[in-house]
C-alpha cells in the first residue's frame, strides 16, 4: 500500500501539468523524425501561459486585438526540394481534413494561411502555414486567445 501511495505522489505532479492533446500532434509526431523535416516543441514551465497582447489595425475603420496565452508552440520545416511539395501537400490536406478553419493573411504576396480551431474570435489552437519557394514551415501555437475588434479612435 505504501508503494501505491508512494508512486501516486511521484506521478501525480507530471499528469497534473502535461498538456492535452491537440489533433495535429499525430501531424507532428509523424513527422518529427524524418531527416528531411526539422521541428522542435515546447511548452509546459518554458512558457508558464505566456500572455499576448496584440495590436494591430485591420481593414477599414477597425482595430483588432488578440489576447490571450500561449501554453505550447510546436514548429516543422521542410526545406528539402526532393520532398518539398509532397510534405507541404500532405500538411494542407491534414489540416483541412481535421476541421481547422482557414483564413488568410498577408504578407509580401505569399501564400500564407493561419488554420484555428474554434471560432474566429475565440479559438484554442492556430496553425501557420507559410510557403515560400525553397521551403514551407508550420507553426502550432496552443493557448486560449480572444480576438477583439472595435472603432479606431483617431
Amino acid at each position: 500500500m505504501m508503494k501505491r501511495i508512494l508512486l501516486l505522489a511521484l506521478f501525480l505532479p507530471f499528469m497534473a501539468c502535461s498538456q492535452p492533446k491537440g489533433k495535429a500532434d499525430e501531424l507532428y509526431e509523424k513527422y518529427d523524425p524524418k531527416p528531411y523535416v526539422s521541428g522542435f516543441s515546447f511548452g509546459g514551465s518554458l512558457l508558464s501561459a505566456l500572455p499576448i497582447d496584440i495590436d494591430f489595425t485591420a481593414s477599414g475603420d477597425l482595430e483588432k486585438t488578440l489576447n490571450g496565452e500561449i501554453k505550447r508552440i510546436q514548429w516543422l520545416k521542410v526545406n528539402d526540394d526532393r520532398y518539398l511539395a509532397e510534405v507541404t501537400k500532405d500538411w494542407e490536406r491534414f489540416l483541412k481534413r481535421t476541421g481547422y478553419h482557414r483564413v488568410a493573411f498577408d504578407n509580401d504576396d505569399e501564400e500564407n494561411y493561419v488554420y484555428i480551431r474554434g471560432s474566429r474570435t475565440r479559438f484554442d489552437e492556430a496553425h501557420f502555414l507559410i510557403k515560400e519557394n525553397n521551403m514551407t514551415m508550420l507553426l502550432t501555437v496552443y493557448g486560449d486567445f480572444t480576438l477583439n475588434k472595435k472603432l479606431r479612435e483617431d
